[in-house]
């Protein structure tokens, strides 16, 4: 019995062992390099992002220090799925991709949560415009591109239906009275009414593509015309102007979406009569893996000297 008793003794001291060993292993490790993520060059996400923490040096090209690792990044999804990857990485992305992915955290900015009411009240800070710039359509033979186009951004912009639809997927709006039903514009463009079948194809931002698909999903189901279908190709805002003007792989594009103001480089491709606004404001937002709960904040300072490499660890912030 004694021997019994030793034996349940020293079983139950292993096991506590080894619950203490889980509970630390399973700790933050704050000893840990950071993995710095970033979007591609020409990302509109990117541009605001490192123009909005006062680090612009690298908004539009590599030019990373000496010895500072950044893993670029595609798309929206492709940078939340690295930073969910890498317990110890950092990133950055749209506000309304954030909540769809469980192994991201979003991080407050200057003190601040990125919510809608913050980003219209202008308390948080690192936000951007959605914009648009249409192709010019001068050949009496496009009339019809012209109007599908046109029709598309009126629809966006002007109606009940697709100002719900940029609110209900994640696009950032200013409440407005002034706005029409579907049915009230449809007749403005016969493109909606006829039988003529039609595709137009969209080009630019990747943070726009899931209030694009969603008014587009929208739009098709509301118009008499049935032929008439949307494209997208969504690659990021450096393709916008240029594929409206110049295309890309041998297509020209009707409609660009830009997640950043167009360029004075960008504008002196364009003339007058490409159409060209804003649909909505998006926030860009720190994002760190979900397992990092010891860093729940961030400043633009902090997110600086990461990129820069003068914080190499997480103990180089978190100590601060």
């Amino acid at each position: 019995m004694k021997f019994s008793k030793l034996s349940k003794l020293g079983a139950l001291a292993l096991a506590f062992a080894a619950t203490a060993c889980s509970s630390v292993s399973s700790e933050f490790d704050t000893s840990k390099a950071i993995k710095l993520y970033s979007r591609e060059a020409g990302s509109g996400t990117r541009e605001c992002f490192f123009e909005g923490i006062g680090y612009s040096d690298v908004k539009a090209e590599d030019k990373w220090e000496s010895g500072v690792t950044v893993s670029s990044a595609a798309s929206n999804a492709d940078i939340m799925s690295n930073v969910g990857g890498e317990e110890y990485g950092i990133g950055y992305c749209s506000l309304d991709s954030v909540s769809s992915v469980s192994t991201i955290k979003a991080l407050k900015f200057e003190g601040v949560e990125a919510t809608k009411e913050n980003v219209l009240n202008g308390t948080y800070k690192l936000k951007r415009n959605f914009n648009y710039v249409l192709r010019n359509y001068d050949d009496a033979a496009d009339e019809s591109k012209k109007e599908a186009c046109e029709g598309f951004i009126d629809f966006l912009t002007n109606t009940t239906e697709g100002q719900t639809v940029i609110s209900t997927n994640g696009g950032i709006i200013e409440s407005r009275s002034d706005l029409k039903s579907f049915k009230d514009i449809e007749s403005k463009y016969a493109i909606f009414t006829s039988n003529e079948q039609l595709n137009i194809d969209f080009c630019g931002s990747t943070s726009v593509e899931a209030i694009i698909k969603a008014a587009v999903e929208k739009l098709t189901s509301l118009v008499s015309n049935k032929n008439l279908t949307y494209t997208l190709n969504q690659s990021g805002s450096g393709d916008a102007v240029n594929g409206i003007t110049a295309g890309k792989n041998g297509k020209l594009f009707g409609i660009g979406f830009l997640s950043r103001e167009i360029k004075a480089d960008e504008s002196a491709k364009l003339t007058d009569e490409n159409t060209r606004g804003s649909f909505a404001i998006d926030a860009v937002v720190p994002i760190v893996n979900a397992k990092n709960t010891s860093y729940t904040e961030t400043t633009a300072e902090e997110l600086t000297k990461m990129y820069k490499g003068e914080y190499k660890v997480w103990s180089d912030v978190l100590s601060k």
